[in-house]
């Protein structure tokens, strides 16, 4: 895999030796290492990569492939200095999948602000870097949470079934699958598989509980 900087590190070895490259940001970034006027969103994406918060934020951004536009929405950066950064400083083009992209993130060690933020935004997603950066003034769209609680609650869900009944996990995922059945229910056009997973993973374990508490096994209940 290349490195994802590659073109950086190419207009460093042209300013070494000399030969400005034909690529015309490329171009614009090699006049700006020889201190000559260039491009001005080209200088912009240079300064945010010299500056460390700057970029562990951008790139953070660009690792979750987030838009152009939802980077201007949150960070106010102009779409052609976005689209200059990636193709000069961080070229996510060179993952070949997202087994590239999951290692980048785990072996990445050159900020420890960076290493937190970018393992946040793959680990969270990128509602939840939109959310922390824009500092709660970003709101996702009820759809998009509604789909988020129900995919952790399913997730929780099938902790209650493999955790003992009165266990503390297993009250926690309790917690969670309930609001993720509310959710879930709340929305009725979506596939309802989840809903009936949430559904049984909640009556397993109450009939656990029972059991524990009571001693009767769940088929000698009367319903």
């Amino acid at each position: 895999m290349k490195r994802i900087d590659h073109r950086y590190e190419a207009v460093q070895e042209a300013v070494r030796t000399k030969k400005p490259p034909t690529d015309p940001l490329m171009h614009a970034l090699y006049l700006r290492l020889i201190d000559r006027p260039c491009d001005a969103a080209v200088a912009r994406a240079y300064d945010v990569y010299v500056h460390e918060f700057k970029r562990e934020v951008l790139e953070a951004f660009l690792l979750v492939d987030a838009t152009v536009d939802e980077i201007q929405s949150i960070l106010r950066v102009q779409p052609d200095v976005t689209k200059a950064y990636s193709h000069l400083f961080f070229d996510t083009t060179t993952f070949v999948d997202e087994l590239d992209r999951m290692d980048y993130t785990y072996e990445y060690d050159t900020s420890s602000f960076g290493k937190e933020l970018k393992r946040y935004a793959v680990d969270m997603g990128k509602e939840c870097l939109k959310i922390r950066i824009s500092r709660g003034a970003y709101t996702s769209p009820s759809t998009v949470v509604q789909d988020g609680i129900r995919s952790t609650a399913y997730v929780m869900a099938q902790l209650v079934k493999i955790n003992p009944p009165d266990s503390t996990l297993a009250n926690s995922a309790l917690r969670w699958a309930t609001v993720g059945l509310k959710a879930a229910e709340a929305n009725p056009e979506k596939d309802t598989s989840t809903v009936e997973d949430l559904r049984m993973a909640l009556t397993t374990r109450e009939e656990a509980v029972n059991q524990t508490t009571s001693g009767i096994a769940p088929d000698e209940i009367i319903h």
